[in-house]
């Protein structure tokens, strides 16, 4: 196949997921696209058969269509890496495999005692489908694809007698509009010395999901349109807590395409990858924290930080933040063998669902076979992008949350840091920001943390607190840290099947 196909490809596979519906279980005339119906199932329903229906069906209309668009797909973008010297497009993207392998080993220890904490919690929720010592069944951790789990918040949160941090109904209560969490993000920037965006964002925008029967991707992204003078973000936004804060990370990319505008061409960039996605993070940390969102009045004036409080707020961080990390390794690691020919078309899913059951402790729910492809019923995977950055990005953003906390003159635990207001770390910031592509990612990382290398120890830090907490609270109820791998029926019914050299079909009846 000529690569010259490869556009066509990219643009089935992106249509696949723009329109594709799934009919509901007990509605089956009422189909609904990702967003917001289906995604509304996922993040709410504790329902274990709703869930694994739309799980599923989701796989089915998306991944399993894709399949041979994939495979397309990764033929064309390794011809197309060899004609530019690599030996294939894994080894053309994977820049920082040793750093990100040791880091991914510095935070296991605190994933292993939240995945024990998170598991205990979803026993009590799914006492019939959960192993104790095993893996977390991938349709129960709060999304559509178990990336983050901030949705297991509410059944999950340590001390539910005090003050909901999650502000998503006082949001609503209060008559918040989905442009209010746009203005509000804008005035964080300029309250740091950052850009007021220009007046023509608001209309070029895409903020709310269209109406007039036009189906597209929701999937928030901020866009640079290359003429200096147009930023403009693509978003569904949603009144609640969780697009309060997307809403800051998709602006922050704006901030830093604004910041290096003046730049030539090809130097309007990001450092790295991972500085985009860091910067944008970075907002939302200090957007979270109670003290911001006590001065947006989401919390009561009388609302009280305590020991209790500070334990829930860094459980429902670490569900976002720390959940994430294996997640997003394991997934490009999959990726990178499968361009290296490592992981043969034949084995695609088999090695996907034991990566994920080894590195990230998740388990299929129901068996799965090699007509199905999951990845790319991930928007990130089947639209090309490099997931890593979503790694560094991680360790990234602690670096220049310390820097910039410092810079405001935080002395408290850095969880509490809001720099709000804080022209100080705003130019210490704008500084990095304004340098664009035009110097190397490390002396970038230098010009604003200090630092040269990618460094665990502020996230760690960050969630110290939590994980003596989890430590502890494990300990207390003698639970696994850790999990077996072999400990689930779809796993058990899949080595039987392939020791038979038999193929199992997807069922609809649960184990």
């Amino acid at each position: 196949m000529n690569i010259t196909c490869c556009p066509c490809v990219m643009s089935e596979m992106s249509t696949i997921y723009s329109t594709a519906t799934v009919c509901l279980m007990d509605d089956p005339l009422n189909c609904q696209t990702l967003e917001p119906g289906l995604e509304h199932v996922m993040a709410n329903s504790r329902d274990y058969s709703e869930r694994l229906h739309v799980w599923e069906g989701w796989r089915r209309e998306v991944g399993k269509r894709m399949r041979p668009l994939y495979e397309d797909y990764v033929d064309l973008k390794n011809e197309a890496a060899k004609l530019n010297g690599f030996a294939d497009y894994g080894r053309m993207c994977s820049l920082f495999d040793y750093e990100v392998l040791y880091c991914f080993s510095q935070i296991l220890p605190l994933y292993k005692e939240l995945h024990a904490y998170v598991r205990a919690r979803l026993i009590e929720v799914y006492p019939d489908h959960i192993d104790s010592q095993g893996p977390l069944p991938a349709h129960l951790l709060g999304d559509m694809w178990g990336r983050f789990w901030t949705n297991l918040y509410p059944l999950s949160v340590p001390y539910p007698e005090k003050p909901d941090i999650d502000v998503s109904k006082t949001m609503v209560e209060k008559g918040w509009t989905e442009r209010r969490l746009f203005e509000e993000a804008e005035k964080f920037f300029m309250s740091v010395g950052l850009y007021k965006m220009f007046d023509n964002f608001w209309n070029n925008s895409m903020l709310v999901k269209p109406e007039d029967g036009r189906k597209v991707v929701c999937h928030p992204t901020a866009w640079d349109m290359g003429n200096r003078k147009d930023y403009r973000i693509k978003m569904c936004t949603k009144v609640n807590m969780d697009d309060f804060l997307t809403v800051h990370h998709e602006m922050g990319h704006n901030q830093y395409q604004m910041a290096y505008r003046n730049l030539s061409y090809l130097l309007r960039d990001g450092a790295n990858e991972g500085f985009h996605e860091g910067v944008g993070e970075i907002m939302s940390l200090s957007a979270a924290t109670p003290k911001h969102l006590q001065s947006l009045d989401l919390l009561p004036a009388n609302f009280t930080y305590d020991n209790e409080t500070e334990i829930n707020f860094l459980l429902k961080q670490a569900l976002t933040i720390v959940a994430t990390l294996p997640f997003t390794y394991m997934l490009e690691e999959w990726r990178w063998q499968v361009f290296a020919g490592n992981i043969t078309k034949d084995k695609w899913m088999q090695r996907w669902w034991e990566m994920k059951r080894e590195l990230v402790g998740v388990v299929e729910p129901v068996p799965r076979d090699e007509t199905y492809c999951d990845p790319p019923a991930l928007f990130h995977v089947s639209g090309d992008y490099s997931f890593i950055r979503y790694f560094t990005r991680t360790i990234y953003q602690f670096q220049f949350q310390k820097a910039l906390c410092d810079e405001a003159g935080h002395t408290d635990a850095l969880s509490s840091c809001d720099i709000t207001g804080s022209t100080a770390a705003g130019t210490k910031l704008r500084n990095m920001l304004e340098m664009g592509k035009s110097q190397s990612w490390t002396r970038a990382l230098h010009t604003i943390a200090g630092d040269v290398k990618m460094e665990a120890r502020p996230l760690l830090n960050y969630f110290q607190k939590l994980h003596d907490w989890l430590k502890a609270e494990n300990k207390k109820h003698n639970r696994t840290v850790g999990w077996k791998t072999t400990a689930n029926i779809a796993y058990a019914l899949r080595q039987y099947y392939s020791q038979k050299n038999e193929s199992l079909l997807f069922t609809s009846v649960l184990p």
